[in-house]
């Protein structure tokens, strides 16, 4: 029966997640001892504390949210089993429990690409590996896919302010960046940030997202909803991740003490997808009118939307508006319609709708709605149902 120390901040979602998975192991196999222990006694800079409790009891292993400068070889002289979760910079003497950022950083920036925006923003924690590689991958794919982009960075620094909360700063930067602009934040609570910020410079929710689009990661549930307006979030697979931490552990275990801290290895959380939500439900365009009829079209995409109702909306003939809409957007206004409803619906079905429960969703009837699902995706509603299954295991 493995023993198990787990000193990291469960007041977040990703630790929750993370004990999830182990657990699951847990259950699977012979059943763990686990002990939650506060940070406050890491924080306190006795590590020498910590590493005596986990001697006293007994512990096999210890996954925590390290500081640089813990001496975390310190559970190697007492044959503890020791894993980072990323906190900093990933430790090269032990485990890490660390993140693919460099594809989280490009699934966003794909994301966002897709919003026809020009503009882009990021905003982090310089030095923070989880943050720094998101940023660069980020800027790296916007730059070779958007060529004419403008990117701007606001980053602080200090690993003391890593729950920074002055909104001063953030608000002046979010008011001198060109409009419309999207913004991906290194995590949830800096989107949270952004969110309030945007408020506090006037314009109100209003601003967001059909001036500022804002992107988290992490999709930390309670505060993605807690945010105004709802926060879009990138999710990561973190359960399977402590899933996989757990059975590392296990197979450590099952190995002599002297060969167990030989070849350390990093368990790697798997980016997936993007769960939209209202920060981000728009896409973004300097033509004011074909701005008007793209918000029109996505904020509409469960009803019936026919382009007589879009050209109404603007100061334009139907023929001139079409025209103007087709150059800009490379596709007609009754395309992009349909095109909306098929990524509408690989939205749903990635969050965990069937595909007929998608195309209900949608007002749609499925047999038409998978036709045009086929024509813009090269496959079927099922079979991409089927890679979100492989996706996840």
């Amino acid at each position: 029966m493995a023993r198990l120390l787990m000193m990291t901040d469960f007041s977040e979602s990703y630790a929750n997640k993370l004990l999830e998975g182990i657990m699951r192991f847990s259950h699977e196999h012979d059943p763990w001892v686990v002990c939650k222990m506060p940070l406050s006694l890491r924080d306190s800079g006795r590590m020498d504390e910590v590493v005596k409790f986990a001697v006293s009891w007994k512990a096999d292993a210890i996954i925590g949210q390290f500081l640089p400068t813990d001496d975390v070889d310190a559970f190697r002289r007492h044959g503890i089993i020791a894993i980072a979760q990323d906190f900093h910079q990933r430790f090269p003497s032990i485990c890490n429990i660390s993140g693919d950022y460099a594809a989280s950083g490009k699934i966003c920036a794909d994301y966002l690409i897709k919003k026809r925006v020009r503009n882009f923003a990021f905003y982090g924690m310089k030095g923070m590996v989880w943050s720094d590689e998101r940023r660069d991958s980020f800027v790296e794919e916007i730059r070779s896919r958007v060529p004419d982009a403008t990117i701007s960075i606001l980053e602080k620094n200090d690993l003391s302010e890593i729950w920074w909360y002055n909104l001063e700063g953030l608000g002046k930067w979010l008011r001198e960046l060109p409009k419309p602009v999207a913004v991906l934040a290194c995590d949830d609570n800096r989107a949270y940030y952004i969110l309030e910020a945007a408020k506090q410079e006037g314009g109100g929710a209003s601003r967001i997202p059909e001036d500022i689009m804002v992107l988290g990661i992490d999709n930390d549930e309670s505060l993605c909803q807690l945010c105004s307006p709802q926060l879009s979030s990138l999710n990561q697979d973190v359960e399977e991740a402590g899933y996989e931490t757990a059975s590392l552990i296990d197979k450590l275990l099952s190995l002599p003490p002297k060969d167990r801290f030989r070849k350390p290895r990093d368990i790697l959380v798997r980016p997936t997808f993007v769960t939209t939500r209202r920060s981000t439900d728009a896409v973004l365009h300097p033509n004011p009118y074909i701005s008007r009829v793209l918000y029109h079209i996505n904020n509409n995409i469960s009803e019936r939307v026919n382009v007589e109702d879009i050209v109404a909306l603007v100061p334009m003939s139907r023929r001139l508006l079409e025209s103007v809409f087709r150059r800009e957007m490379g596709i007609s206004i009754y395309q992009y319609i349909i095109k909306m409803r098929v990524e509408k619906m690989k939205d749903l079905m990635l969050n965990g709708h069937t595909p007929l429960a998608a195309a209900n969703a949608l007002g749609m009837d499925y047999k038409i709605i998978a036709r045009s699902f086929k024509k813009f995706t090269g496959m079927t509603p099922g079979e991409f149902a089927g890679t979100i299954t492989k996706r996840v295991i």
